[in-house]
């Protein structure tokens, strides 16, 4: 009997925690296209500082 009541809190729970943090427009066509775009973005510009910082360091190990 415990665990049927513990496992109602949790599914409770968890439902009430869904409910309030996600929203059914943040599942429409564009707005998945729209945070695709960003995260490339954020990943050309994470490779385009790595690839500067790694050309600094040689130039660094060079002096």
């Amino acid at each position: 009997m415990a665990f049927k009541i513990v496992l109602l809190v949790i599914l409770i729970f968890t439902f009430s925690w869904c409910y309030n943090n996600l929203s059914i427009e943040d599942f429409t066509k564009e707005n998945i296209t729209e945070q695709i775009k960003k995260e490339k973005t954020i990943n050309t510009v994470q490779k385009t500082r790595e690839k500067r910082y790694q050309e600094t360091q040689k130039v660094l190990d060079n002096i």
